[in-house]
Order: C-alpha cells, then sequence, then structure tokens
C-alpha cells in the first residue's frame, strides 16, 4: 500500500532523512521508533504531503505523491502530536466540523460518528460536552475519532499516548487494535517502547534520519539479538 523508496530531506546543510526505504501494507501497524532528531517527524510529514523530500519515491497503492499528493490525501487519517480540536465546541460539533471537511456527506454522518465514537469509546453525554471541559486523555482519542471520519485506508498516529492517563491509553491502543484487525494500515510513532512493541506487526528503526532495522518485531529483535525493542533502540 505505502512505499517509500530512497527517500531523503535535508535542512539547509543538514540531512535530516538519508536513503529511507521502507513499506507497510493493509493490516499492517508499522512502529516508526527512533531517538528525539532521528527524523520520525520530517518521514511522516513527507508521507502526510506537508513537505516534499528533496530525492526518492513516496508510493501510495503505485501512486508517486510527492508528484500527486491527492492521491493519497483523501485515504489519510493523520493525528499530529498537538491536538487539532476546537475548544469551543462540543465534540459532537468537533466531529461534524471536520466530518464536513473531509467530505463526509450529511446522510452519512450520523453513522459514521457513531462507529467512530464505538472505536475510541466516547458516548452521548462526552460528545455533548465541550472540548474544554475534556481531559488530555478524551481530547486524544477525540482527536483520533476525527481522522478516522472518512474511513482512510492508512492512519498515522504521532505519539498518540504522551501525556495522558492510563485509561485512555489503554483505549487508544484497543482502538489501534480494531483498525488493524479491520484491515487499516497504520503508523504508529512511539516513545513508548513497550507500547510499540505490543501494538506493531513491524519496526522501523530510525538513527539520524537513517534506517538501522526494518521488518517484523520477530525479525528485528532475532537479528539484532535484542529480547526487547527497548534494549534494541538503547543500543
Amino acid at each position: 500500500m505505502l512505499e517509500l523508496v530512497n527517500v531523503s530531506k535535508s535542512y539547509k546543510d543538514q540531512k535530516v532523512v538519508s536513503d529511507l526505504s521502507f513499506s507497510v501494507d493493509k493490516g499492517q501497524v508499522l512502529g516508526l521508533v527512533g531517538a528525539n532528531g532521528a527524523g520520525k517527524s520530517t518521514c511522516v510529514s513527507m508521507i502526510a504531503t506537508l513537505i516534499k523530500p528533496d530525492s526518492g519515491q513516496i508510493l501510495f497503492n503505485g501512486q508517486d505523491i510527492v508528484k500527486d499528493p491527492d492521491a493519497i490525501r483523501r485515504k489519510l487519517g493523520y493525528v499530529p502530536q498537538d491536538i487539532a480540536l476546537y475548544e469551543t465546541l462540543s465534540g459532537l460539533d468537533n466531529l461534524k466540523f471536520w466530518g464536513k471537511s473531509y467530505g463526509v456527506g450529511k446522510e452519512h454522518m450520523d453513522t459514521e460518528i457513531k462507529r467512530v465514537c464505538d472505536i475510541i469509546s466516547f458516548d452521548s453525554t462526552l460528545l455533548k460536552k465541550r472540548v474544554s471541559e475534556y481531559s488530555g486523555g478524551m481530547k486524544r482519542r477525540l482527536n483520533i475519532g476525527v481522522a478516522l471520519l472518512h474511513r482512510p485506508e492508512l492512519v498515522i498516529l504521532d505519539e498518540p499516548t504522551t501525556g495522558i492517563d492510563l485509561q485512555s491509553g489503554m483505549q487508544i491502543l484497543s482502538a489501534i487494535e480494531e483498525l488493524k484487525n479491520h484491515g487499516t494500515a497504520i503508523i504508529y510513532v512511539g516513545h513508548y517502547m513497550e507500547e510499540v512493541q505490543r501494538i506493531s506487526t513491524h519496526i522501523c528503526l530510525l538513527d539520524k534520519g537513517v534506517c538501522k532495522a526494518f521488518g517484523t518485531i520477530d525479525e528485528v529483535l532475532e537479528k539484532s539479538g535484542s529480547g526487547s525493542l527497548s534494549d534494541l533502540v538503547l543500543k
């Protein structure tokens, strides 16, 4: 579904991504890991067509999204680190606003809102409240719900469990499992290696913009001789 082929990106004289290649297919969860400054944010920004690579190809269903960004934009759900919600609106009004922005028609809006609320464990009482009244975990769950309204084929989650309570974190991980089981391709950027190892089918380890390891969890750990993903990242 998604394939990066020898992708590179520099800012001024500093190369932040170098000849990066990996792929993710339907029903797979790719854990994108590495230390701060490893190039993770630049990588997902290129996939989301927010910035262009200097060289290489990013293919989505065989189409080069560098040349044709619209080939992925309608089929991508992007959940950034920063919450992208309107605090003064209710949860329901946020879903309606973003659903309309994603092209969800009026005739399907209620059905799609119910579907994503089931995924993120939101009930009607929560939906009626203003987002400003939500906890951090509730905001992150709603932010994920917003990104799922248009039934994307690929979802990027950039550190979705950072700074939230344990219950919300577990609900988010359960939502990811459900998406995976329904065939959605997912890129999961995270710092909590236990979570990444639990949720991911595949791993891409970045170090200073270079892919140091790519493959299934078992393949990568066996090849590296590491007992866990935490051990691998700390090497």
